[in-house]
C-alpha cells in the first residue's frame, strides 16, 4: 500500500477494532466504542475483549484475529506491557492502521519503559500495519465520524493539523470552533514511532480538502523530510502554521518528559522557517489568530501591501493603534488629499475626529455614526492603502450606554459594505472585562465570523498575523511557486 493510501485509511477506516474495550457498558460509553458510536462513525465497530460477548450492542471477540472482518483500524486501550504482542496479532491480521493510545512507553524516562518503546519499534519494522503513537489520541475526522471527543464539531472544515499533543488538541479545537475555525482532518500522534508530523503534512499538501496546515510539534524524527513536506504545502499555496513546543530550556526538559522528544535547537527551527516560509507561532492564542488570518484571508484575497487603513473612535486609541501595527511591520500611511476632503464632509468639524488615518467614523457616546459605510467606502478607496482595519471596544461603547442592537447594527454594516470592496476589511472587536461587553462583542464577532470576515481579539494580535501572513505570500511570490 502507498504512504498516500494508507493514510486515507487513518481518516476513512471502513472498520474499527478496539483493542481493550470495557465489558462495563456504562464505562465504554465514555471509551472508544461509545465515541465512536455517539460521533456517528460511519463503519463497522468490533469490541475487543475476551470477557464479553456482546459491548453497546456491538458483538464482541475474543482477539483481533477472532474478528472475521478485515480490519482497517485497531485502536489499543491496554497496558503498555500488553502492546507489543498485540500489535503483533494485528500484523497477522494484516490490519492497515494501528492508533496506540496506551502511554507508559520512552516518554516516562524509565530504562524498562524505554526498552519496551524499542520493542516497539523493532516489531513496527516488520509492517505491513502502520502505527500512530503510542501516547496518543489518535484521529479526528468529521467527515467519516471519527473522533477521540465526542463534543467536538461535527462541522467540516478545511483546517488540517498534526499534532504531538493531544491534550493540546482538547482544549484547541472548541476554542478555534467559536473563532470560525473548522477542521477537516487532525492526529494526535504522541511519541511518533511510525506515523508523524512529515507524513501528515505531506498527505495535506496532496489533499483537497485542506486549505490551511497546521502543526504542534516537540520534536521531528526526520527535519529534512518534515522541511521537503512543509516546501510542498507552500507550492501547493497551503499556509502552513506551526507552534513549536520545547524551544526554552525548561520546555525542552517538559518535551521530553511528555512525548520523549527531542526538541532540537531554536537556530534550526529558525532556519526551517526562513526556507519554507512557514509561520511561526508562540502561543495558542497567537496560533488561532493565525489561522484565522490565514483562513479568511487567504492568497486570492489579494493581501499584498502592508498599507492599513485605521477606523476607531477616539485620538488617544488611534495613536497606540499605529504605534501598535507599525511595530509589528505594517504602515499606516497619511490619505491623501482628496480622501481626507470627502472625509471631512461626513465628520463634524467641532468633533475633534481625525481624518488623517486612523480616521474617526464609527460608533460613538451617541451610537453610531450614520456615515460609518461611507467612511469605511471612502478610507477603501484611497490609492494609499491596501487594507482596512476596523476597531470596536465593546466596553467602551458599554460603559457609555451604547448598547448591543449598536454593535449588531456596526457589524451588519461592516457585512454589507465588506461585500462591495475590493480590499480586505479586518473588524476588531475588543470587549473589556464587564460581562455585558464581553457578550456583546463575542455576538458581533459571531456574526461577522459567519459572514466570512477576519475577526481578531485586538489590533497588536491582528497586525502580528497579517503580517506574518503577508510575509508568507511573500515568499511564495520570491520563489515562483506558481
Amino acid at each position: 500500500m502507498s504512504p498516500q493510501k494508507a493514510l486515507d485509511v487513518v481518516f476513512y477506516p471502513k472498520s474499527v477494532a478496539v483493542i481493550g474495550a470495557s465489558s462495563d457498558n456504562e464505562k465504554e460509553k465514555l471509551w472508544w466504542v461509545g465515541r465512536l458510536q455517539t460521533f456517528g462513525y460511519k463503519g463497522k465497530i468490533f469490541p475487543i475483549n475476551p470477557r464479553a460477548a456482546e459491548i453497546l450492542g456491538f458483538r464482541a471477540y475474543p482477539s483481533v484475529k477472532a474478528v472475521p472482518e478485515e480490519v482497517d483500524y485497531a485502536i489499543f486501550n491496554v497496558p503498555a506491557k500488553l502492546v507489543p504482542p498485540l500489535l503483533a496479532e494485528c500484523q497477522e491480521k494484516r490490519v492497515k492502521i494501528a492508533h496506540i493510545f496506551s502511554a507508559g512507553f520512552a516518554e516516562t524516562g524509565l530504562e524498562e519503559r524505554i526498552k519496551l518503546q524499542q520493542e516497539l519499534v523493532e516489531l513496527i519494522k516488520k509492517g505491513p500495519t502502520r502505527v500512530i503513537g503510542p501516547n496518543c489520541m489518535g484521529t479526528y475526522c468529521p467527515a467519516s465520524g471519527m473522533t477521540f471527543n465526542i463534543n467536538f464539531s461535527k462541522e467540516l472544515g478545511n483546517v488540517g493539523m498534526a499534532s504531538q499533543s493531544g491534550a493540546v488538541l482538547i482544549n484547541l479545537v472548541p476554542y478555534a470552533n467559536s473563532r470560525g475555525i473548522f477542521f477537516n482532518k487532525i492526529v494526535s500522534f504522541g511519541n511518533a514511532l511510525d506515523i508523524n508530523a512529515a507524513e501528515l503534512v505531506d498527505y495535506y499538501a496532496d489533499d483537497p480538502q485542506v486549505k490551511v496546515v497546521v502543526t504542534y510539534n516537540e520534536g521531528v524524527q526526520d527535519g529534512r523530510a518534515f522541511l521537503r513536506a512543509v516546501q510542498k504545502c507552500a507550492k501547493a499555496k497551503k499556509p502552513v502554521i506551526i507552534l513549536k513546543g520545547g524551544m526554552t530550556k525548561g520546555g525542552m526538559g517538559a518535551s521530553a518528559s511528555h512525548t520523549g522528544s527531542l526538541a532540537g535547537s531554536a537556530e534550526i527551527w529558525k532556519a526551517l522557517f526562513k526556507q519554507t516560509g512557514a509561520m511561526p507561532v508562540e502561543t495558542f492564542d497567537e496560533l488561532i489568530e493565525q489561522i484565522v488570518a490565514a483562513l479568511y484571508l487567504p492568497y486570492s484575497s489579494g493581501l499584498k501591501g502592508r498599507r492599513v487603513g485605521i477606523l476607531a473612535r477616539g485620538g488617544g486609541p488611534g495613536v497606540v493603534a499605529t504605534d501598535t501595527i507599525e511595530r509589528a511591520g505594517l504602515l499606516v500611511p497619511a490619505l491623501t488629499a482628496e480622501t481626507r476632503s470627502h472625509l471631512a464632509k461626513l465628520t463634524p468639524a467641532d468633533a475633534g475626529s481625525s481624518i488623517r488615518n486612523p480616521v474617526e467614523i464609527g460608533i460613538g457616546a451617541f451610537g453610531l455614526s450614520e456615515n460609518f459605510a461611507e467612511g469605511i467606502r471612502r478610507v477603501a478607496a484611497d490609492p494609499q492603502i491596501d487594507m482596512l482595519m476596523i476597531v470596536i471596544s465593546a466596553h467602551a461603547y458599554a460603559h457609555m450606554g451604547v448598547g448591543a442592537n449598536e454593535m449588531l447594527k456596526a457589524a451588519d454594516i461592516l457585512i454589507q459594505t465588506a461585500k462591495t470592496l475590493s480590499k480586505p476589511v479586518i473588524p476588531i472587536w475588543t470587549a473589556g472585562g464587564s460581562v455585558e461587553s464581553i457578550a456583546q462583542a463575542l455576538k458581533a464577532r459571531e456574526v461577522c465570523v459567519k459572514a466570512g470576515l477576519p475577526v481578531f481579539s485586538s489590533m497588536e494580535n491582528a497586525a502580528k498575523a497579517i503580517d506574518k501572513l503577508i510575509r508568507h505570500y511573500d515568499y511564495m511570490d520570491s520563489h515562483t511557486l506558481n
